[in-house]
């Protein structure tokens, strides 16, 4: 009988019972989050995403994603959608370079929804047929070819599309390839490619489903009102990986590097690697992204100092970059422009975005730097500034973790991507210890304008060139 091992219990804020988390014997790693109410939560996050591909199979774990809900050794194509439905829970998934997560929302009531969600939800991850019928016969968009009959290859393909016709999208992915040579986790595009998408053999995704979809590589979490030891045991018998037909190589132990691995600490730093692409476009108003490779996600102080500076820098209607780029410039050059940062277990990445109708680019782009520059040393954060973003972090920090979906979503990504709770039971700590000069002196390390890799989309006419090829360098620190 498998047992459990290394059961923990640790406080979440604002929650009166504290979490638990076990790991049972096979590997497999269960979080318990009472929570009074009768709305339950159960997802489950699987550490692997295009951080774990290669150049033959990127795009493999988006794919996967959709063929998740197209039958199981149980279940024909559409009934535990069906299922889901009939009871008004709702059900998802997404993909993102460090992880993939599947996820249902019901309603916790004696009828039994939970049981029965509980049920499918893991035999869809464990059994998994990915019919051929459903994939959809091979063919390489890219020579013209089209399928005789639409599948779920043609379904991704068209989101394919859909995402290369966005300028955002676009940016986005050039300044990666700025940013991270050919082999690096995380220069591949997550949604993959039409051609690899269009061509991938079952047998492919197959291997990959049966090599990443393992115990030890899943972390599965409910909240809700219910009984620990009951619902661990509900959660032993739905999760049976030994009732998987194909238990020897899903269940096999890998000890070599994972690609992901073979990376770690390993970070574009040196000033002489190309840092500026333009991209032509047919558009009518310029865009830009300028990004900055910034601490690892388990730094758990740079990274919140980093997201209360991005918030000052320009996350708000008050924040600089929109009050002085945006707002008060009359004519408006800026259309909008804005700042974000991507936790990932390989390293953070700080953006600056923004849309702007100028035609002198090289103009706009001083500008920002320039913005850039005032913030972090002529005109620093002001006590104002700080204490003020620290009160709207609190509030949504807690707005986010109002629901049992929240909940879960802030405490997958922390086991995930951090290895531990942490990130998300120590958040208010962390905050709370911040101070002004220590968010200033975060800035300063991480968002130099020098360190900056900047990529340009805009019409032939205002580019007046052809776009810039770049091969970007590996540097360890």
């Amino acid at each position: 009988m498998m047992m459990a091992t290394n059961q923990s219990t640790f406080q979440l804020p604002f929650l009166k019972e504290p979490g638990i988390q076990l790991t049972f014997e096979n590997g497999h790693t269960f979080v318990f989050v009472p929570r009074k109410g009768q709305v339950f939560n159960v997802s489950t996050w699987v550490k692997t995403g295009s951080m774990n591909e290669d150049s033959l199979n990127n795009g493999v774990s988006h794919f996967l994603e959709h063929l998740m809900f197209k039958g199981t050794t149980r279940c024909k194509p559409g009934e535990f959608d069906k299922a889901m439905e009939n009871m008004g829970a709702i059900i998802n998934a997404a993909t993102w370079k460090d992880y993939t997560f599947y996820y249902v929302t019901g309603p916790n009531t004696d009828y039994g929804e939970f049981d029965t969600a509980l049920d499918l939800h893991a035999d869809m991850l464990l059994h998994s047929t990915l019919p051929e019928e459903e994939i959809g016969e091979p063919y390489d968009p890219a020579k013209g070819e089209e399928p005789p009959v639409k599948r779920e290859r043609g379904v991704v393909i068209e989101e394919i599309g859909m995402c290369e016709d966005r300028p955002w999208n676009k940016i986005y992915n050039a300044v990666n390839a700025l940013m991270y040579p050919e082999g690096h986790p995380y220069r591949r595009d997550v949604i993959g490619t039409r051609t690899i998408v269009g061509t991938i053999p079952r047998e492919q995704i197959e291997a990959y489903y049966r090599r990443w979809y393992s115990p030890e590589n899943m972390t599965t979490i409910v909240v809700g009102d219910f009984d620990h030891a009951t619902l661990v045991e509900k959660v032993k018998k739905a999760f049976n990986f030994e009732s998987r037909t194909d238990a020897a190589p899903a269940l096999a132990r890998y000890t070599e590097p994972t690609p992901a691995e073979k990376f770690k600490g390993q970070f574009i730093t040196a000033l002489d690697a190309p840092r500026y692409e333009t991209i032509v476009s047919d558009v009518t108003t310029q865009f830009f992204s300028m990004a900055f490779a910034g601490p690892t996600a388990d730094d758990q102080a740079a990274t919140v100092g980093l997201h209360i500076a991005s918030t000052i820098l320009g996350e708000s209607l008050s924040s600089r970059f929109n009050q002085n780029l945006v707002e008060k410039q009359s004519p408006a050059g800026f259309n909008m422009l804005g700042t974000g940062q991507y936790e990932f277990k390989l390293g953070n990445v700080f953006f600056i975005q923004g849309n702007f109708n100028s035609t002198d680019v090289p103009a706009a782009l001083e500008e920002v730097k320039a913005e850039l520059t005032a913030f972090l040393s002529d005109k620093p954060i002001t006590q104002e500034e700080f204490d003020r973003t620290i009160k709207k972090a609190k509030v949504d920090f807690a707005s986010g973790i109002e629901t049992t979906s929240g909940i879960a979503d802030v405490l997958g990504e922390s086991l995930t991507v951090n290895g531990t709770v942490e990130a998300f039971t120590g958040y208010l700590t962390v905050l709370n210890a911040l101070t002004l000069e220590g968010v200033q002196a975060v800035a300063k390390k991480y968002l130099q304008p020098e360190l900056a890799f900047t990529a340009v989309l805009a019409s032939a006419t205002v580019l007046k060139g052809k776009p810039a090829t770049v091969t970007p360098t590996l540097v360890a620190v």
